[in-house]
């Protein structure tokens, strides 16, 4: 994470945390107007104190992980990288051109990870 947020934000402090399923299915509703919940929610606050906030729900983290048949370990990991690119500007919600660069950097930000542990 702090690679991450170093190479595309630079020095920023950013709160990760972990929740249930209501609380996560809570937030989508209140801030996305998505009544279901959902493995990661970013929140941007560029405060000096606070750059921004990831909530993940390590149910929905699981349930995703065996969908795609990937280790638990592999997909936090990506939902964090996919957070921070977040939060660092990238958006694949919109109809952005880089969404596709968000996907990519994602990726390589991963195997990145996956080197270093091996």
């Amino acid at each position: 994470m702090d690679r991450v947020l170093k190479n595309e934000i630079g020095e920023v402090k950013v709160n990760v945390i972990f929740v249930g399923e209501r609380h996560i299915k809570d937030l989508n509703r209140d801030y996305r107007d998505i009544d279901s919940p959902t493995d990661v929610l970013t929140f941007l606050y560029k405060d000096q104190d606070l750059f921004g906030e990831i909530f993940i729900c390590p149910r929905q983290v699981e349930k995703n992980a065996t969908k795609y048949k990937q280790p638990y370990l592999t997909e936090l990991i990506r939902v964090v990288i996919h957070s921070c690119l977040h939060l660092s500007g990238y958006d694949h919600e919109l109809s952005d051109n880089r969404s596709k660069e968000m996907f990519i950097k994602q990726e390589e930000y991963l195997k990145e990870v996956e080197r270093y542990d091996s």
